[in-house]
């Protein structure tokens, strides 16, 4: 697992794409995050690569319809995405202010948050696997 800058350089998703399994492309589900993922996406088609998958993050709750929005937007286009998304919950503040993960967190939240990690988890084990 690698972490990198929020629009990484062509050359450097390159050589992630190149050394990777699975690459997961995070992306909150507003209209800026969702241009520049697209950007992502050309630059890798333009290059070959087609092993990824989009990661709806910090979704916001109801009544807000983005990540749904998003997520329609996404499918329409034909974009590989996953079918679990992180919601937005003050638990991962709390864990990150605590320097711990989301499931040792004293919140109300934290067991469903922790959840929708564990869900992705499982789509990318099944993935890699296949």
């Amino acid at each position: 697992m690698i972490d990198t800058q929020a629009r990484p350089t062509d050359e450097d998703l390159e050589a992630l794409a190149d050394g990777c399994d699975l690459l997961v492309i995070p992306s909150t589900p507003d209209a800026l995050a969702l241009d520049a993922l697209m950007l992502t996406i050309e630059t890798l088609q333009k290059l070959g690569n087609n092993c990824f998958r989009i990661l709806l993050t910090i979704i916001p709750p109801y009544p807000s319809k983005d990540g749904d929005e998003a997520r329609q937007l996404l499918t329409t286009a034909g974009l590989p995405l996953f079918k679990r998304g992180i919601k937005r919950y003050s638990a991962f503040q709390k864990a990150s202010l605590n320097g711990v993960v989301v499931s040792e967190v004293t919140d109300s939240k934290a067991g469903i948050a922790w959840s929708d990690y564990k869900a992705v988890g499982k789509e990318i084990i099944e993935e890699i696997l296949i």
